[in-house]
C-alpha cells in the first residue's frame, strides 16, 4: 500500500531539558551549559529509521559548557530510549559512537577533538579556554503503524567539575 505524503510522520526535535551539577572545589567558576540545538530529528516515515548523525550542523543536539579553563569535567548524560507523544511511543536508540566534544577555540563539529564518544558512559574531558562544546545524534526507529504527530522525549545533561 503507498503512503502519502500527509501519512508521514512529521517529528519535531528532543526537548533539550537540562539538569546542571555544580561542583566547586577551591576557587572555580560554575559551569554554565546552553543549549545551542535540539536533536531535530525532523519527518520520518513509517518503519523506516531515521539517523541524525552528531556532525549534522543544524540537526544534532548542540551543548556549551562555560566555567573555568583548565579544569577537568564529569560530564553525564541520562538518554531517554522512546519519545512519546500522547500515550504512544518512539524507539529512540543513542550507540557507542553519537557524540562528540571539542574544547579549542574554534570548535569544529565536523571535525572535532574528541570523536566517536559513547553517550552512556561517564566522560571526564577539560575545559578549555572558550569552554566545551558537545554534540549528540541519535536514531529514531518509527513502526510500520506508527501513529502520525509530534513525539518529544527529555535529554539530561549532568557536567561537574572533577576537581583535577
Amino acid at each position: 500500500m503507498a503512503r502519502t505524503l500527509s501519512q508521514r510522520l512529521a517529528l519535531v526535535g528532543l526537548a533539550g531539558a537540562l539538569v546542571i551539577l555544580l561542583v566547586l572545589p577551591g576557587e572555580v567558576e560554575a559551569q554554565t551549559i546552553t543549549v545551542n540545538n535540539d536533536l531535530a530529528i525532523g519527518d520520518v516515515y513509517p518503519g523506516i529509521p531515521k539517523t541524525i548523525d552528531k556532525a549534522s550542523a543544524g540537526s544534532a543536539a548542540e551543548f556549551h559548557v562555560a566555567g573555568t579553563a583548565g579544569n577537568e569535567l564529569s560530564i553525564d548524560f541520562t538518554l531517554p530510549t522512546y519519545m512519546n507523544r500522547s500515550g504512544y511511543n518512539m524507539q529512540l536508540i543513542f550507540n557507542d559512537y553519537d557524540c562528540a566534544m571539542d574544547s579549542s577555540s574554534t570548535p569544529d563539529q565536523s571535525n572535532p577533538g574528541y570523536d566517536d564518544i559513547d553517550p552512556w558512559h561517564t566522560v571526564t574531558y577539560g575545559l578549555g579556554l572558550n569552554g566545551l562544546t558537545i554534540w549528540l545524534g541519535g536514531t529514531v526507529v518509527p513502526k510500520l503503524n506508527q501513529i502520525n504527530g509530534a513525539y518529544t522525549a527529555s535529554i539530561v545533561l549532568t557536567v561537574a567539575y572533577t576537581g583535577n
